[in-house]
Protein backbone atom coordinates (compact mmCIF):
# COMPACT_ATOMS: atom_id res chain seq x y z
CA UNK A 1 0.00 0.00 0.00
CA UNK A 2 1.44 3.62 -1.02
CA UNK A 3 2.12 5.86 1.82
CA UNK A 4 -0.53 8.51 0.51
CA UNK A 5 -3.28 5.80 1.14
CA UNK A 6 -2.31 4.60 4.52
CA UNK A 7 -1.68 8.52 5.58
CA UNK A 8 -5.13 8.95 4.88
CA UNK A 9 -6.77 5.52 5.94
CA UNK A 10 -4.66 6.97 9.28
CA UNK A 11 -6.67 10.57 9.64
CA UNK A 12 -10.02 8.35 9.36
CA UNK A 13 -9.21 6.38 12.19
CA UNK A 14 -8.38 9.77 14.20
CA UNK A 15 -11.51 11.21 13.18
CA UNK A 16 -13.63 8.19 14.10
CA UNK A 17 -12.19 8.00 17.39
CA UNK A 18 -12.56 11.75 18.65
CA UNK A 19 -16.21 11.85 17.04
CA UNK A 20 -19.70 10.04 18.33
CA UNK A 21 -20.42 7.07 16.01
CA UNK A 22 -21.06 7.85 12.41
CA UNK A 23 -23.80 6.99 10.37
CA UNK A 24 -24.02 4.29 7.61
CA UNK A 25 -22.80 5.56 3.78
CA UNK A 26 -24.86 7.54 2.03
CA UNK A 27 -26.83 9.87 4.94
CA UNK A 28 -26.61 13.55 4.38
CA UNK A 29 -25.75 15.95 7.08
CA UNK A 30 -26.04 19.73 7.25
CA UNK A 31 -22.20 20.78 5.92
CA UNK A 32 -21.34 21.92 9.67
CA UNK A 33 -22.23 17.45 10.62
CA UNK A 34 -24.18 19.47 13.92
CA UNK A 35 -27.15 17.63 12.90
CA UNK A 36 -28.68 14.12 14.08
CA UNK A 37 -29.60 11.77 11.98
CA UNK A 38 -32.37 8.90 12.50
CA UNK A 39 -31.66 7.31 15.28
CA UNK A 40 -31.00 10.21 17.31
CA UNK A 41 -26.93 10.29 17.31
CA UNK A 42 -24.75 13.01 15.86
CA UNK A 43 -23.21 12.24 12.30
CA UNK A 44 -19.17 12.37 11.59
CA UNK A 45 -17.90 14.34 9.30
CA UNK A 46 -14.57 14.69 7.49
CA UNK A 47 -12.93 17.63 8.06
CA UNK A 48 -13.91 19.79 4.97
CA UNK A 49 -17.27 19.28 6.04
CA UNK A 50 -18.72 16.74 3.84
CA UNK A 51 -19.97 13.22 4.81
CA UNK A 52 -17.92 10.62 5.62
CA UNK A 53 -17.97 7.50 3.86
CA UNK A 54 -17.07 3.98 5.51
CA UNK A 55 -18.60 1.27 7.31
CA UNK A 56 -20.64 1.98 10.68
CA UNK A 57 -18.64 1.93 13.81
CA UNK A 58 -20.16 0.80 16.73
CA UNK A 59 -17.64 1.37 19.10
CA UNK A 60 -19.10 4.73 20.31
CA UNK A 61 -22.69 3.06 20.71
CA UNK A 62 -21.08 0.27 23.23
CA UNK A 63 -19.76 2.85 25.26
CA UNK A 64 -21.74 5.22 25.91
CA UNK A 65 -24.48 2.16 26.40
CA UNK A 66 -22.06 0.81 28.45
CA UNK A 67 -21.57 4.65 30.48
CA UNK A 68 -25.44 4.85 30.90
CA UNK A 69 -25.86 1.29 32.38
CA UNK A 70 -23.15 2.12 34.86
CA UNK A 71 -24.42 5.53 36.31
CA UNK A 72 -28.49 5.25 35.69
CA UNK A 73 -28.93 7.33 32.86
CA UNK A 74 -31.38 6.16 30.26
CA UNK A 75 -29.48 4.72 26.47
CA UNK A 76 -29.36 7.05 24.40
CA UNK A 77 -29.66 10.36 26.48
CA UNK A 78 -26.19 12.58 25.16
CA UNK A 79 -27.59 15.17 26.21
CA UNK A 80 -28.34 14.81 30.06
CA UNK A 81 -26.29 17.45 31.82
CA UNK A 82 -25.14 16.37 35.06
CA UNK A 83 -25.97 18.38 38.30
CA UNK A 84 -22.47 20.01 38.55
CA UNK A 85 -23.08 23.10 40.18
CA UNK A 86 -23.49 24.92 36.86
CA UNK A 87 -26.22 26.57 35.85
CA UNK A 88 -28.48 24.16 34.55
CA UNK A 89 -28.04 22.12 37.84
CA UNK A 90 -29.12 25.37 39.76
CA UNK A 91 -32.06 25.87 37.24
CA UNK A 92 -33.19 22.37 38.05
CA UNK A 93 -32.59 22.74 41.78
CA UNK A 94 -34.79 25.71 41.60
CA UNK A 95 -37.52 24.19 39.77
CA UNK A 96 -37.86 21.41 42.25
CA UNK A 97 -37.83 24.00 45.14
CA UNK A 98 -40.75 25.65 43.29
CA UNK A 99 -42.65 22.49 42.63
CA UNK A 100 -42.31 21.48 46.50
CA UNK A 101 -43.19 25.20 47.41
CA UNK A 102 -46.04 24.49 45.34
CA UNK A 103 -47.03 21.72 47.11
CA UNK A 104 -47.05 22.84 50.98
CA UNK A 105 -48.97 26.11 49.91
CA UNK A 106 -51.43 24.10 48.81
CA UNK A 107 -51.51 21.55 52.12
CA UNK A 108 -51.62 25.07 54.02
CA UNK A 109 -54.50 26.65 51.73
CA UNK A 110 -56.33 23.48 52.10
CA UNK A 111 -55.67 22.99 56.12
CA UNK A 112 -57.22 26.93 56.70
CA UNK A 113 -59.88 26.09 54.29
CA UNK A 114 -60.83 22.87 56.92
CA UNK A 115 -60.45 24.81 59.68
CA UNK A 116 -62.42 27.96 58.98
CA UNK A 117 -65.09 25.82 57.45
CA UNK A 118 -64.74 23.29 61.07
CA UNK A 119 -65.29 26.89 63.00
CA UNK A 120 -67.86 27.92 60.72
CA UNK A 121 -69.94 24.65 61.47
CA UNK A 122 -69.43 25.24 65.41
CA UNK A 123 -70.52 28.91 65.46
CA UNK A 124 -72.98 27.93 63.34
CA UNK A 125 -74.34 25.00 66.23
CA UNK A 126 -73.47 27.57 68.59
CA UNK A 127 -75.75 30.34 67.22
CA UNK A 128 -78.71 27.83 66.60
CA UNK A 129 -78.36 26.34 69.86
CA UNK A 130 -78.62 30.23 71.59
CA UNK A 131 -81.70 30.81 69.46
CA UNK A 132 -83.13 28.05 70.40
CA UNK A 133 -81.98 27.73 74.41
CA UNK A 134 -84.16 30.57 76.01
CA UNK A 135 -80.83 32.79 78.51
CA UNK A 136 -77.88 31.88 75.98
CA UNK A 137 -76.15 34.38 74.01
CA UNK A 138 -75.42 33.60 70.71
CA UNK A 139 -71.10 33.75 70.17
CA UNK A 140 -69.37 36.41 72.03
CA UNK A 141 -66.01 37.53 69.98
CA UNK A 142 -64.69 39.15 71.07
CA UNK A 143 -64.59 42.67 74.15
CA UNK A 144 -68.59 44.30 73.73
CA UNK A 145 -69.82 47.37 72.92
CA UNK A 146 -72.54 49.45 72.14
CA UNK A 147 -73.78 48.52 68.83
CA UNK A 148 -77.17 50.85 69.04
CA UNK A 149 -79.77 52.28 71.44
CA UNK A 150 -83.45 53.01 71.66
CA UNK A 151 -85.77 54.20 73.88
CA UNK A 152 -88.22 51.59 75.80
CA UNK A 153 -90.38 51.50 78.01
CA UNK A 154 -88.35 49.68 81.75
CA UNK A 155 -90.44 46.17 82.86
CA UNK A 156 -90.59 42.38 81.76
CA UNK A 157 -91.86 42.14 78.27
CA UNK A 158 -90.81 45.05 76.99
CA UNK A 159 -88.29 43.94 74.74
CA UNK A 160 -88.69 41.00 72.46
CA UNK A 161 -86.29 39.59 69.28
CA UNK A 162 -88.53 37.81 66.91
CA UNK A 163 -86.22 36.63 64.34
CA UNK A 164 -83.74 39.29 63.29
CA UNK A 165 -86.13 42.40 64.68
CA UNK A 166 -86.03 43.56 67.63
CA UNK A 167 -89.37 44.98 69.29
CA UNK A 168 -89.67 47.41 71.90
CA UNK A 169 -92.38 49.04 73.94
CA UNK A 170 -92.95 52.83 73.72
CA UNK A 171 -95.11 55.49 74.85
CA UNK A 172 -95.08 59.09 73.24
CA UNK A 173 -97.99 61.64 74.24
CA UNK A 174 -100.56 59.44 71.65
CA UNK A 175 -100.26 56.27 73.80
CA UNK A 176 -98.40 52.90 74.25
CA UNK A 177 -96.51 51.99 70.61
CA UNK A 178 -94.29 48.99 69.48
CA UNK A 179 -91.30 49.64 67.26
CA UNK A 180 -89.11 47.06 65.52
CA UNK A 181 -85.47 47.55 64.94
CA UNK A 182 -83.17 45.70 62.83
CA UNK A 183 -81.25 43.06 65.49
CA UNK A 184 -77.49 43.79 63.58
CA UNK A 185 -77.58 47.62 62.77
CA UNK A 186 -80.27 49.20 64.82
CA UNK A 187 -81.99 50.67 62.37
CA UNK A 188 -85.64 51.36 62.91
CA UNK A 189 -87.77 49.21 60.44
CA UNK A 190 -91.39 50.36 61.76
CA UNK A 191 -94.02 51.61 64.44
CA UNK A 192 -97.10 50.54 65.30
CA UNK A 193 -99.83 51.50 68.07
CA UNK A 194 -101.13 49.61 70.65
CA UNK A 195 -103.27 51.60 73.30
CA UNK A 196 -104.03 55.33 72.25
CA UNK A 197 -103.74 57.91 75.47
CA UNK A 198 -107.37 58.46 76.92
CA UNK A 199 -107.59 60.90 79.88
CA UNK A 200 -109.31 59.64 82.68
CA UNK A 201 -108.13 56.35 82.13
CA UNK A 202 -105.70 53.87 83.87
CA UNK A 203 -102.09 53.50 82.37
CA UNK A 204 -102.68 49.79 81.17
CA UNK A 205 -99.26 48.00 80.44
CA UNK A 206 -98.03 46.28 77.31
CA UNK A 207 -96.18 42.68 77.51
CA UNK A 208 -94.81 40.95 74.31
CA UNK A 209 -94.14 37.54 76.49
CA UNK A 210 -91.85 34.66 75.61
CA UNK A 211 -90.35 32.11 78.04
CA UNK A 212 -86.97 32.80 79.77
CA UNK A 213 -87.03 35.90 77.00
CA UNK A 214 -86.18 33.48 74.45
CA UNK A 215 -86.25 33.87 70.57
CA UNK A 216 -89.58 34.03 68.69
CA UNK A 217 -90.14 33.42 64.92
CA UNK A 218 -91.46 36.26 62.65
CA UNK A 219 -94.72 36.51 64.69
CA UNK A 220 -95.13 39.22 67.60
CA UNK A 221 -97.47 38.50 70.29
CA UNK A 222 -98.65 41.32 72.39
CA UNK A 223 -100.76 41.61 75.73
CA UNK A 224 -102.19 44.43 77.02
CA UNK A 225 -105.58 44.93 79.47
CA UNK A 226 -108.99 46.45 78.19
CA UNK A 227 -108.82 50.29 79.04
CA UNK A 228 -110.48 51.16 82.39
CA UNK A 229 -111.89 54.34 83.79
CA UNK A 230 -110.06 55.88 86.52
CA UNK A 231 -113.20 57.05 88.11
CA UNK A 232 -117.04 54.70 87.47
CA UNK A 233 -120.43 56.29 88.55
CA UNK A 234 -122.77 53.45 88.64
CA UNK A 235 -121.52 51.38 86.25
CA UNK A 236 -119.75 47.89 86.33
CA UNK A 237 -115.66 48.03 85.16
CA UNK A 238 -115.31 44.79 82.42
CA UNK A 239 -111.86 43.37 83.08
CA UNK A 240 -110.21 41.35 80.37
CA UNK A 241 -106.96 40.95 78.11
CA UNK A 242 -106.59 42.09 74.46
CA UNK A 243 -104.16 40.20 72.52
CA UNK A 244 -102.50 41.81 68.83
CA UNK A 245 -100.32 40.18 66.93
CA UNK A 246 -98.51 41.81 64.44
CA UNK A 247 -95.48 41.03 61.22
CA UNK A 248 -91.99 41.58 62.66
CA UNK A 249 -90.79 42.52 59.41
CA UNK A 250 -93.30 44.91 58.39
CA UNK A 251 -95.33 45.93 61.29
CA UNK A 252 -98.77 45.14 59.94
CA UNK A 253 -101.16 44.02 62.19
CA UNK A 254 -102.01 40.80 61.89
CA UNK A 255 -104.78 40.28 64.50
CA UNK A 256 -106.37 41.25 67.66
CA UNK A 257 -108.84 39.64 70.19
CA UNK A 258 -110.36 39.93 73.65
CA UNK A 259 -110.96 37.40 76.47
CA UNK A 260 -113.29 38.80 79.49
CA UNK A 261 -112.38 37.88 82.99
CA UNK A 262 -110.01 38.72 85.71
CA UNK A 263 -106.31 38.01 84.83
CA UNK A 264 -104.54 35.42 86.62
CA UNK A 265 -101.67 34.97 84.17
CA UNK A 266 -100.75 34.13 80.60
CA UNK A 267 -97.67 33.15 78.41
CA UNK A 268 -96.61 32.38 74.95
CA UNK A 269 -95.80 28.40 73.45
CA UNK A 270 -95.37 28.93 69.68
CA UNK A 271 -97.16 31.08 68.16
CA UNK A 272 -100.20 30.49 70.25
CA UNK A 273 -101.04 32.46 74.26
CA UNK A 274 -101.82 30.69 77.00
CA UNK A 275 -104.29 32.67 79.14
CA UNK A 276 -105.33 32.07 82.93
CA UNK A 277 -108.50 33.90 84.41
CA UNK A 278 -111.11 34.09 86.64
CA UNK A 279 -114.39 33.85 85.43
CA UNK A 280 -117.45 36.30 86.98
CA UNK A 281 -118.96 32.95 88.57
CA UNK A 282 -115.75 32.19 90.40
CA UNK A 283 -114.04 29.41 88.37
CA UNK A 284 -110.68 29.17 87.33
CA UNK A 285 -110.40 29.00 83.37
CA UNK A 286 -107.27 27.87 81.60
CA UNK A 287 -106.83 28.19 77.71
CA UNK A 288 -104.70 28.23 74.48
CA UNK A 289 -105.49 30.30 72.28
CA UNK A 290 -104.12 30.90 68.07
CA UNK A 291 -102.31 34.18 68.22
CA UNK A 292 -103.19 35.84 65.13
CA UNK A 293 -107.07 34.72 65.56
CA UNK A 294 -107.76 33.91 69.36
CA UNK A 295 -109.06 30.25 67.77
CA UNK A 296 -109.29 27.88 70.98
CA UNK A 297 -106.70 24.82 70.95
CA UNK A 298 -107.71 23.31 74.33
CA UNK A 299 -109.48 24.84 77.40
CA UNK A 300 -109.43 23.72 81.15
CA UNK A 301 -111.97 24.53 83.56
CA UNK A 302 -111.83 24.30 87.52
CA UNK A 303 -114.66 22.59 89.37
CA UNK A 304 -114.69 24.59 92.71
CA UNK A 305 -115.46 28.62 92.52
CA UNK A 306 -113.84 31.08 94.24
CA UNK A 307 -115.74 33.17 96.34
CA UNK A 308 -113.60 36.05 98.20
CA UNK A 309 -111.74 39.06 95.73
CA UNK A 310 -108.46 38.24 98.25
CA UNK A 311 -108.88 34.84 96.75
CA UNK A 312 -109.18 35.94 93.32
CA UNK A 313 -106.48 38.12 93.41
CA UNK A 314 -104.16 35.83 94.74
CA UNK A 315 -104.38 33.10 91.93
CA UNK A 316 -101.27 32.52 89.94
CA UNK A 317 -100.00 30.89 86.66
CA UNK A 318 -96.34 29.25 86.21
CA UNK A 319 -95.35 28.00 83.04
CA UNK A 320 -92.47 26.46 81.36
CA UNK A 321 -92.64 26.06 77.25
CA UNK A 322 -94.05 22.63 78.16
CA UNK A 323 -96.16 22.80 81.42
CA UNK A 324 -98.32 25.44 83.37
CA UNK A 325 -98.77 25.03 87.23
CA UNK A 326 -101.99 26.97 87.90
CA UNK A 327 -103.05 28.02 91.20
CA UNK A 328 -106.25 28.93 91.11
CA UNK A 329 -110.06 27.57 92.53
CA UNK A 330 -108.03 24.53 92.15
CA UNK A 331 -104.50 23.49 92.21
CA UNK A 332 -103.96 22.13 88.23
CA UNK A 333 -101.29 20.67 86.55
CA UNK A 334 -101.49 21.15 82.65
CA UNK A 335 -99.54 19.64 79.71
CA UNK A 336 -99.51 22.69 77.35
CA UNK A 337 -99.43 20.13 73.78
CA UNK A 338 -102.51 19.21 74.49
CA UNK A 339 -103.86 20.31 78.05
CA UNK A 340 -104.03 17.19 79.13
CA UNK A 341 -104.36 17.82 83.39
CA UNK A 342 -101.14 16.01 84.84
CA UNK A 343 -102.55 17.15 88.29
CA UNK A 344 -105.94 18.46 89.84
CA UNK A 345 -106.82 19.25 94.00
CA UNK A 346 -108.51 21.60 95.95
CA UNK A 347 -106.79 24.48 97.49
CA UNK A 348 -106.80 23.31 101.03
CA UNK A 349 -103.49 21.30 100.76
CA UNK A 350 -100.23 22.88 101.78
CA UNK A 351 -98.56 21.89 98.18
CA UNK A 352 -95.63 23.18 96.75
CA UNK A 353 -95.86 22.50 92.88
CA UNK A 354 -94.06 23.63 89.87
CA UNK A 355 -93.33 22.94 86.40
CA UNK A 356 -89.90 21.01 85.62
CA UNK A 357 -88.96 19.57 81.83
CA UNK A 358 -91.60 17.77 80.96
CA UNK A 359 -93.38 17.53 83.68
CA UNK A 360 -93.51 18.87 87.30
CA UNK A 361 -92.41 18.61 90.80
CA UNK A 362 -94.51 17.77 94.19
CA UNK A 363 -93.29 19.14 97.72
CA UNK A 364 -94.96 19.74 100.97
CA UNK A 365 -94.09 20.73 104.56
CA UNK A 366 -93.76 16.95 106.01
CA UNK A 367 -90.26 16.69 103.66
CA UNK A 368 -91.81 14.37 101.26
CA UNK A 369 -90.78 15.61 97.80
CA UNK A 370 -91.36 13.90 94.59
CA UNK A 371 -90.68 14.11 90.63
CA UNK A 372 -93.95 13.55 88.39
CA UNK A 373 -93.01 12.99 84.43
CA UNK A 374 -95.01 14.01 81.43
CA UNK A 375 -97.21 11.59 81.67
CA UNK A 376 -98.04 12.58 85.18
CA UNK A 377 -96.44 9.08 86.58
CA UNK A 378 -94.47 9.06 89.77
CA UNK A 379 -90.89 9.45 89.37
CA UNK A 380 -88.66 9.03 92.64
CA UNK A 381 -88.24 11.01 95.98
CA UNK A 382 -86.44 14.43 96.28
CA UNK A 383 -85.59 16.02 99.29
CA UNK A 384 -86.81 19.60 98.03
CA UNK A 385 -88.47 21.16 94.76
CA UNK A 386 -85.53 21.30 91.88
CA UNK A 387 -84.11 24.95 91.60
CA UNK A 388 -85.62 27.51 88.90
CA UNK A 389 -82.82 27.80 86.57
CA UNK A 390 -82.33 30.52 84.26
CA UNK A 391 -80.65 28.87 81.66
CA UNK A 392 -80.71 24.83 81.16
CA UNK A 393 -79.31 23.76 77.47
CA UNK A 394 -80.09 19.98 78.86
CA UNK A 395 -76.69 19.06 78.61
CA UNK A 396 -77.13 17.31 82.01
CA UNK A 397 -80.90 15.58 81.67
CA UNK A 398 -79.91 12.65 84.03
CA UNK A 399 -79.22 15.20 87.13
CA UNK A 400 -81.31 17.51 89.26
CA UNK A 401 -80.48 19.85 91.04
CA UNK A 402 -81.83 21.16 94.39
CA UNK A 403 -81.05 24.03 96.97
CA UNK A 404 -82.42 23.25 100.19
CA UNK A 405 -81.05 27.01 101.43
CA UNK A 406 -77.79 25.30 103.70
CA UNK A 407 -76.69 23.63 100.69
CA UNK A 408 -76.81 22.93 96.91
CA UNK A 409 -77.35 19.00 95.74
CA UNK A 410 -77.09 17.18 92.94
CA UNK A 411 -79.36 14.02 92.49
CA UNK A 412 -79.56 11.08 89.69
CA UNK A 413 -82.92 11.82 87.94
CA UNK A 414 -83.77 8.11 87.61
CA UNK A 415 -83.42 7.09 91.63
CA UNK A 416 -83.34 10.10 93.60
CA UNK A 417 -79.79 9.36 94.83
CA UNK A 418 -77.67 11.69 95.82
CA UNK A 419 -74.70 12.62 93.66
CA UNK A 420 -72.93 14.89 95.79
CA UNK A 421 -73.73 17.89 98.33
CA UNK A 422 -72.15 21.60 98.54
CA UNK A 423 -72.45 23.52 101.76
CA UNK A 424 -73.17 26.64 100.10
CA UNK A 425 -76.07 29.20 100.72
CA UNK A 426 -75.33 30.21 96.87
CA UNK A 427 -78.71 30.20 94.38
CA UNK A 428 -78.28 27.96 91.47
CA UNK A 429 -78.71 29.63 88.46
CA UNK A 430 -77.65 27.80 85.08
CA UNK A 431 -76.72 24.65 84.01
CA UNK A 432 -74.69 24.67 80.59
CA UNK A 433 -72.18 22.54 79.09
CA UNK A 434 -72.25 20.10 82.34
CA UNK A 435 -71.47 23.39 84.17
CA UNK A 436 -73.66 24.52 87.07
CA UNK A 437 -73.43 28.45 87.53
CA UNK A 438 -74.41 29.32 91.13
CA UNK A 439 -74.01 33.12 91.90
CA UNK A 440 -74.51 34.66 96.32
CA UNK A 441 -75.44 38.06 95.60
CA UNK A 442 -74.26 38.53 91.90
CA UNK A 443 -70.99 36.82 92.44
CA UNK A 444 -70.84 33.55 90.22
CA UNK A 445 -68.74 30.25 90.72
CA UNK A 446 -69.03 27.60 88.63
CA UNK A 447 -68.81 23.39 89.69
CA UNK A 448 -68.88 20.24 87.68
CA UNK A 449 -72.93 20.02 87.60
CA UNK A 450 -72.00 15.47 87.86
CA UNK A 451 -69.45 15.55 90.36
CA UNK A 452 -70.01 19.04 92.08
CA UNK A 453 -66.04 19.33 91.13
CA UNK A 454 -65.19 23.54 92.06
CA UNK A 455 -63.84 25.32 88.86
CA UNK A 456 -63.68 28.98 89.42
CA UNK A 457 -65.25 31.61 91.24
CA UNK A 458 -65.27 35.30 91.47
CA UNK A 459 -65.62 36.85 94.36
CA UNK A 460 -65.86 40.52 92.93
CA UNK A 461 -68.63 42.82 94.61
CA UNK A 462 -70.92 42.59 91.49
CA UNK A 463 -74.49 43.45 90.59
CA UNK A 464 -77.01 40.42 91.00
CA UNK A 465 -77.50 40.38 87.20
CA UNK A 466 -79.15 37.03 85.33
CA UNK A 467 -76.09 34.80 84.04
CA UNK A 468 -74.97 35.76 80.70
CA UNK A 469 -72.96 32.76 78.75
CA UNK A 470 -72.84 31.48 75.40
CA UNK A 471 -71.59 28.73 76.17
CA UNK A 472 -68.10 28.97 76.02
CA UNK A 473 -67.67 31.97 77.94
CA UNK A 474 -69.24 33.75 80.95
CA UNK A 475 -69.33 36.78 81.51
CA UNK A 476 -69.14 38.45 85.03
CA UNK A 477 -69.67 42.25 86.46
CA UNK A 478 -67.97 43.73 89.18
CA UNK A 479 -68.99 47.02 90.31
CA UNK A 480 -65.96 49.50 91.55
CA UNK A 481 -66.48 53.53 92.42
CA UNK A 482 -69.76 53.42 90.22
CA UNK A 483 -68.15 52.09 87.34
CA UNK A 484 -69.12 48.27 86.15
CA UNK A 485 -66.72 46.03 84.74
CA UNK A 486 -67.78 43.17 82.17
CA UNK A 487 -64.85 40.32 82.48
CA UNK A 488 -65.07 37.09 80.03
CA UNK A 489 -63.88 33.94 81.63
CA UNK A 490 -63.74 30.58 80.41
CA UNK A 491 -67.05 28.30 81.07
CA UNK A 492 -64.98 25.19 82.31
CA UNK A 493 -61.39 27.40 83.56
CA UNK A 494 -62.58 30.75 84.91
CA UNK A 495 -59.36 32.23 82.83
CA UNK A 496 -59.88 35.99 81.57
CA UNK A 497 -60.53 35.65 78.06
CA UNK A 498 -60.98 40.41 78.24
CA UNK A 499 -62.56 43.09 79.63
CA UNK A 500 -64.37 46.31 79.55
CA UNK A 501 -65.89 49.03 81.35
CA UNK A 502 -70.05 49.33 80.48
CA UNK A 503 -71.32 53.12 80.12
CA UNK A 504 -72.31 54.22 83.39
CA UNK A 505 -75.66 54.45 82.23
CA UNK A 506 -76.35 50.99 82.28
CA UNK A 507 -77.93 49.47 84.88
CA UNK A 508 -79.05 45.67 84.14
CA UNK A 509 -77.34 43.20 81.72
CA UNK A 510 -79.62 40.46 80.03
CA UNK A 511 -79.57 37.92 77.31
CA UNK A 512 -82.48 38.68 75.59
CA UNK A 513 -83.33 36.10 72.09
CA UNK A 514 -79.22 35.48 72.08
CA UNK A 515 -78.60 39.47 72.41
CA UNK A 516 -77.21 40.95 74.94
CA UNK A 517 -79.25 44.07 76.27
CA UNK A 518 -78.35 46.39 78.80
CA UNK A 519 -81.15 48.61 80.36
CA UNK A 520 -81.01 52.16 81.06
CA UNK A 521 -83.45 54.47 82.15
CA UNK A 522 -85.29 55.61 79.48
CA UNK A 523 -84.33 53.06 76.92
CA UNK A 524 -82.00 49.81 75.97
CA UNK A 525 -78.34 49.72 74.75
CA UNK A 526 -77.49 46.50 72.13
CA UNK A 527 -73.79 45.34 72.49
CA UNK A 528 -71.96 43.25 70.37
CA UNK A 529 -68.02 43.00 69.66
Amino acid sequence: MSSGRRAAQLQLVEVDEETAPTVARGSSAPADGSTAGPAGRPRAGRADGTDAPGPVSTAGTAAGTAAGTADGTPDGTADTVPDDGGPGGRRGLLRRHAVLWSVVALVVVALVAVLVAVDAARRDRAYQQAVTVPGLLTPVDGPVHVRWRAPAKPGPGTVLVADDTVVVVTQDSQGRHLTGYEAGSGAQRWTARVTPAQAGAQDVPVQCPSWREGRVDSLVVCVTGLIEPVYVDGEEVTAGLRILAFDAVTGQELGAWTRLGTLTGFGRVGDDVVVAVTEPDGQTAVERRDGRTGDVRWSYRSHERLASALAIERTTMELTDRVAVVRGAQIAVLRLADGSVLHDEGRGRALALLPYRDGYAAWTPAGSGRLYDGAGDEGPAIPAVPSRLDIDDDSAPDVVVVSTGLAIRALEAATGEELWSLGLRATPRAVVGTTLLASDGGRYAAYDVRTGAPLWSDASDAPDWPPLTDGSLVLTAAQDDGVTTLTARGLRDGAQRWQVDLPRQVTQLAAVGGLLVGRTADGIVVLGA
